[in-house]
């Protein structure tokens, strides 16, 4: 499967998932009221992978393969970062929610450096600096579960989309997008039916009961499935036409939609500390992306 460089076109394709995924926290948080974040994840996982499925049926996948191990794992650890992502939204506000999320490249370099043995630049590592200087000024130095939760869905989101650049020469995009979604619907039912045996503070993110939707949580369902559906694959999509360090970048653009649908929906403003905090987060966040 091969895919010809087109930065323009991958810009494009990334801003337009950037606002999918803001709609898609926006209906979450819609559904927080009534459900908890491990049922959102299945519904957001459900609607996506129907969706999926028809696309498939109609355009058949052809992929050369031969990384299985690397698509499972995408799949999974990119389902347990969508766990801690949306006990987050559910407990804070859309922009706090998304500025945690967005640590991402800061745990990117790092693991890139333990793992990979690659050299950190000075300013690497002046960036990474101004990162968790960032979490810090954000976080208000109080590391409570909410805190802990946030960033995790940097770390965990890390490990998930430094896989997906590995898969592009190997799997049609919307496979890397079916692997996903596959896992983001299987480990959320193992999960919730757990949680009918068994409670945990610790696990408080993963361990959610079913509760059946009713009335108007049917429409925010679909609306947030499909919202998710799109903005997966377009992203997937971005990051196999452009280079990385550009997409990581025009990604950014998920915090001011997310930010401003916050507002729509009654989120306190965020204070002078936390968007410091944030402005950190995300000037980390751009200089670590100019180095790929």
């Amino acid at each position: 499967m091969k895919y010809t460089t087109d930065t323009r076109r991958g810009v494009l394709l990334m801003l337009l998932a950037s606002f999918l995924f803001a709609l898609t926290m926006v209906f979450a948080k819609l559904l927080s009221h009534s459900m908890g974040s491990v049922e959102v994840t299945f519904w957001r996982n459900a609607i996506g992978l129907v969706v999926l499925l028809i696309f498939i049926a109609r355009k058949p996948i052809q992929n050369r393969g031969g990384r299985p191990f690397t698509l499972m794992f995408r799949g999974m650890i990119g389902t347990i970062a969508l766990l801690t992502f949306f006990y987050t939204i559910s407990a804070t506000s859309l922009s706090n929610a998304i500025v945690y999320a967005k640590t991402e490249p800061i745990f990117t370099a790092l693991l890139a450096f333990f793992l990979l043995s690659e050299k950190l630049k000075a300013q690497s590592i002046f960036a990474i600096f101004i990162g968790f200087s960032g979490v810090a000024v954000l976080s208000g130095l109080h590391f409570d579960y909410l805190h802990v939760m946030g960033i995790l869905t940097g770390f965990l989101s890390a490990l998930a989309y430094t896989s997906v650049r590995s898969l592009k020469a190997h799997y049609d995009a919307r496979t890397v997008v079916l692997s996903f979604m596959f896992f983001g619907v299987l480990i959320p039912c193992i999960l919730m039916i757990g949680a009918e045996f068994y409670t945990s503070k610790f696990f408080t993110f993963a361990l959610n009961p079913f509760v059946m939707p009713k009335g108007n949580d049917w429409i925010w369902i679909i609306f947030m499935g499909l919202a998710a559906a799109y903005g997966q694959l377009f992203m997937t999509r971005a990051y196999f036409y452009a280079k990385a360090g550009l997409v990581s970048t025009v990604s950014y653009s998920v915090v001011l939609f997310a930010s401003l649908f916050g507002i729509v929906l009654g989120d306190v403003l965020p204070t002078a500390m936390v968007l410091a905090g944030a402005i950190l987060i995300v000037l980390s966040g751009i200089l670590l992306s100019r180095e790929k």
